[in-house]
């Protein structure tokens, strides 16, 4: 079982990034009309954006759809916050074995944590591409006054460093070694590619 000490420092990272999501996702809502100016905002960020591929992303399935992306993305940073909050304070706490009293509940809160550790990675090299960054930062001395790497560039790295942390957790928690889970995911994704095959044959039809 990972260190209590190992824990603790995974779970106070953790509980600064689902602080900067929560707020993030608060001032989206509470502005009350984020969903409404994201294509104003998509079209400004796109001008001179380097990340031509990106941009033409955008245009062609964001931006034609921009109030209910912007609906996503506030509900997603709440979600994600949430989970991440409670995933830190789930961490603090005792690691319980199977069949321990609260048990489940502690997987299911870690588990959350490590899927919103995915999304946060996820969003964030969205945003790093959106801000016309390249990918991997280099010296610019146009930009003298601004950071020389970003939080959206920060973020991924330290959320795929959780999303492994995590993941190790759920392992020991759930007694279920690695090759295992990796089963249960091709399994669950080759029965949705078959699920959706005869709706795709009778389209052609």
């Amino acid at each position: 079982m990972m260190s209590r000490d190992a824990r603790w420092v995974a779970a106070a990272v953790q509980l600064v990034i689902a602080w900067e999501w929560l707020v993030s996702g608060a001032n989206k809502i509470l502005s009350g009309s984020f969903p409404q100016g994201l294509a104003d905002v998509l079209r400004q960020g796109m001008q001179d954006n380097p990340n031509g591929w990106y941009v033409a992303l955008l245009e062609r399935v964001v931006l034609p759809h921009s109030v209910f992306f912007g609906y996503l993305i506030e509900e997603t940073e709440i979600l994600v916050g949430f989970a991440l909050l409670i995933g830190a304070v789930a961490l603090t706490g005792p690691m319980r074995r199977r069949g321990a009293p609260e048990h489940r509940l502690l997987t299911v809160e870690i588990g959350a944590a490590t899927v919103a550790t995915l999304v946060c990675a996820f969003l964030c090299v969205n945003f790093h591409f959106f801000m016309g960054d390249s990918i991997i930062p280099w010296i610019n001395p146009s930009n003298a006054y601004n950071e020389g790497i970003t939080l959206d560039t920060l973020m991924p790295p330290l959320s795929i460093l959780l999303f492994v942390f995590n993941a190790r957790v759920l392992v020991e928690l759930t007694e279920t070694p690695v090759s295992a889970w990796a089963r249960r995911v091709i399994q669950s994704l080759s029965a949705l590619v078959r699920r959706n095959q005869p709706a795709a044959s009778l389209t052609t039809h």
